[in-house]
């Protein structure tokens, strides 16, 4: 049996966080679209969870960033289940 925590990570400005973790799971609680890396829009109160495969690290840096005005309407939460 392996032993993990889940992170709870909040964010209401561009900025990054590094995976190194199994489970990954973004939540949009803002009123704001974020772009994740570029490329991929989480809409409002949508959420986009990656799952790693039994013995697998991710170790992206996944990057983000919010569209409309700055702080007003941003709110991105990011849980982790990282192996201890």
């Amino acid at each position: 049996m392996k032993k993990y925590k889940v992170d709870f990570l909040t964010y209401t400005s561009d900025n990054f966080v590094k995976s190194n973790c199994g489970d990954i799971t973004f939540v949009n609680g803002g009123t704001n679209t974020v772009v994740i890396n570029d490329s991929l829009k989480l809409f409002s109160g949508s959420s986009l969870s990656l799952s790693a495969n039994e013995n697998e690290i991710d170790e992206t840096t996944y990057s983000f960033r919010f569209l409309g005005l700055p702080g007003a309407g941003n709110l991105l939460t990011v849980l982790r289940k990282i192996f201890i």
